[in-house]
Order: C-alpha cells, then sequence, then structure tokens
C-alpha cells in the first residue's frame, strides 16, 4: 500500500512539472517582439529635388487704349471668353468721326486742285503751240512767245504742286481713319478676360490697363532653382506637377531654363509647360514639383519606414541569430520609398522594418512576415 501511494505521488509531480514546463516556454513565446523584416538591396535611386512654383497664364497681356476718351461701349465682362480681334470695349469717337469727315474734303479739295492743274497745263500746251506757229511765221514777237512757254512750265509745276496737295491730303485722311479706329480697341489674342479696370462713361487712356486677356489652353508653372540643381534641369524634360486644390498629378514639360541667375536671389529661373485644355486649372494655384537632379547608382537601399532617427542620428535593427541588433548608419538621399545607406549596412541584411520602435538592442525578436519572403 505504501509503494502504490508513492507511485502515485510521483506521478502526480512528474504530472505537475511537466505542466510548469510548458506554461513556461509559452510565457517566453509570448515575451518575444513581433516583427517584419526586409533584405537590403542594391539599387539606383534618383535624386529628387521637391519644391513649389506658382502656375501662371500661358500667355497674358493687358489691353488699353491707344487713345483717351470716354468709354461708350463696354462688349465682355470677367470670365468672357475672346476670340483674337474680336471687340472688348469702344471709346466715344465723334471728334474722330468729324476729323475723317473734314480730312475726306480736303482730299476732294486737292483732287479737284490736281483735276484744274491738268486743265490748265491743257490750256498752256494749246496756248504754246499756237504762239510757237506764230512766232515761227513771224506773227508774234519774241516775248510773246517766251511768255507762252514759261506759262506752260508754270503749269506743268502746278500739276506736280497739286500732285503733292493730294497725297498729303490723302495720308491726313488716311491718319485720321486710323485714329478714329483707336477708338474701338480688340482682344490681341484669343483667350478669357481675366480683369475688368474700365466702366462705361469712365475715361480710359494709355496711361493705365482697361483689360487682362489671358491664356489658359496652356499654362506655365514658374519656380527658381539653384545653381546646384539648375544643371541637372534640362529643356524638354518631363516633370511630374502635382496641384493638390485639383487633386491630380499631371505631366508637365520643362520649356525654358534661365540661363542667368537673379542677382538678388542668386536663383535661376524655370517655367515648366502643362496642357490645360479641359480649363481646370486657373492661374495663381500653387503646384507641387518633383524633379529629378541625379542618380545614385548600385547603392544600399532600405525602406524607409526602416530607419530611424533621433537628433540628426540615424540607425536601424538588423536581425542576427533571432535577436535585434543596432547599427548606426549614414543616411543618403530618400527616393519615393527607398532611403539611400551609405554607411553601416551591407547588400543581403535582414533589417526590421516593422516592430523597431518596440525593441532594444539585443533583444529576442520573433519574425512574423520577411517583405519579398515567405512568413516564418
Amino acid at each position: 500500500m505504501k509503494r502504490l501511494t508513492s507511485l502515485v505521488i510521483l506521478l502526480l509531480l512528474v504530472a505537475l512539472l511537466g505542466g510548469c514546463g510548458k506554461k513556461t516556454v509559452t510565457q517566453e513565446e509570448e515575451a518575444l517582439v513581433p516583427v517584419e523584416i526586409t533584405t537590403t538591396q542594391v539599387a539606383d535611386l534618383a535624386h529628387t529635388l521637391n519644391t513649389t512654383g506658382e502656375i501662371v497664364a500661358g500667355a497674358e497681356v493687358t489691353v488699353a487704349p491707344k487713345v483717351t476718351g470716354r468709354v461708350a461701349a463696354l462688349h465682355v465682362k470677367v470670365g468672357d471668353k475672346v476670340s483674337r480681334g474680336q471687340v472688348l470695349f469702344e471709346l466715344d469717337a465723334t471728334e474722330s468721326r468729324n476729323a475723317i469727315t473734314l480730312s475726306e474734303a480736303g482730299v476732294g479739295v486737292a483732287r479737284a486742285g490736281l483735276n484744274k492743274a491738268k486743265q490748265a497745263v491743257t490750256d498752256a500746251e494749246l496756248n504754246y503751240n499756237r504762239t510757237k506757229a506764230l512766232y515761227d511765221s513771224q506773227a508774234v514777237s519774241k516775248a510773246q512767245f517766251d511768255q507762252a512757254e514759261s506759262a506752260l512750265s508754270n503749269a506743268r509745276i502746278g500739276v506736280q504742286l497739286a500732285e503733292e496737295q493730294l497725297i498729303q491730303a490723302e495720308a491726313t485722311l488716311q491718319n485720321a481713319q486710323e485714329n478714329y479706329n483707336n477708338f474701338t480697341v480688340t482682344s490681341p489674342l484669343s483667350g478669357l478676360v481675366a480683369s475688368v479696370q474700365i466702366e462705361n462713361g469712365e475715361l480710359a487712356g494709355p496711361q493705365a490697363t482697361a483689360l487682362t486677356v489671358v491664356q489658359l489652353d496652356n499654362v506655365k508653372v514658374k519656380l527658381n532653382l539653384s545653381e546646384n540643381v539648375i544643371v541637372s534641369v534640362k529643356q524638354g524634360t518631363e516633370v511630374p506637377v502635382t496641384i493638390n486644390s485639383l487633386n491630380k498629378t499631371l505631366k508637365g514639360t520643362v520649356a525654358s531654363v534661365g540661363p542667368k541667375a537673379d542677382p538678388t536671389t542668386r536663383a535661376f529661373p524655370v517655367e515648366i509647360r502643362l496642357n490645360n485644355e479641359q480649363g481646370e486649372i486657373k492661374a495663381g494655384m500653387v503646384a507641387v514639383l518633383n524633379l529629378e537632379t541625379g542618380v545614385s547608382q548600385g547603392t544600399i537601399a532600405i525602406p524607409a519606414d526602416a530607419l530611424l532617427e533621433r537628433n540628426g542620428q540615424y540607425w536601424v535593427f538588423v536581425v542576427e541569430d533571432g535577436k535585434a541588433k543596432e547599427i548606426t548608419v549614414k543616411k543618403g538621399i530618400t527616393s519615393d520609398k527607398l532611403v539611400e545607406i551609405k554607411e553601416g549596412l551591407q547588400e543581403g541584411q535582414d533589417v526590421i522594418v516593422s516592430g523597431n520602435h518596440l525593441v532594444a538592442d539585443g533583444q529576442k525578436v520573433r519574425v512574423v512576415n520577411s517583405q519579398g519572403g515567405a512568413s516564418n
């Protein structure tokens, strides 16, 4: 009986000890920090400059009359679509019309004077021929012949004078007509009326802008770049342009690169052209640009989430022998979601990308997912 009792007690102890051991293993497994890892890779990373620029109209002209006068008729308002040559507004042209009437009368007088001068030449030629015949037959004196010859010469000069007077009168009429045309102001290009600074009855003149017309079928992004970046920007290069207010990213083309820096800012002006056939983009909007300024080739790259930073110092955690190991690294450029690591890592190392904020150097970890590989 004693032997049986001892056997039962022994079996109970074994069972209890086995249960305690199993519980200890479970707690240890639960203490391991779950992490996700990725393997460092060699990649070519593009150097990208993130900057902003202002959107301006593809073309913009300010319109002012060439002459001074009161606005008699205003034919457009802000937002109107206009064509090149379309009448925008008219000034009171009463005096100009009167000047045309006077000039037309002057042309009429000059033309009549020319006709009269030509008739005088005809009469003088007839008299000269008759006098010359009489002089040849010695029927008139030399003085009478000289007088007829002089009269013919003066008549011919009179025609020349009348012709010049007619040319002068016609030029005066042409100037009057052109001046009259200046009282009707037309659009110099096709586009949209962006602003109107005049009203009916108001005095307008060449000293102040009356209207502004913009062309928005194509718009431009204007920005200024430093000298260490400008060398990488080439005319004709395609650039992604994001307009946050429209929640859109469009393809732009570098239209011009300034050959000279602004003496004040030491920056170079750059213009990027955008197609705007839909008319959604408005002048004055802000554009966000990502300009490629070079490439780092064959560099060690890791996801940006794997990199930790504090006070300008960078480090990552790699997994070695089931433990997290802290490694200080030197950061390079960031391209999209990848970060260049200049020093500290080699190709093929397992780097923690998720859970790295929860581990410490030397802490045991449990890999729950390996990006690009099978889960453990």
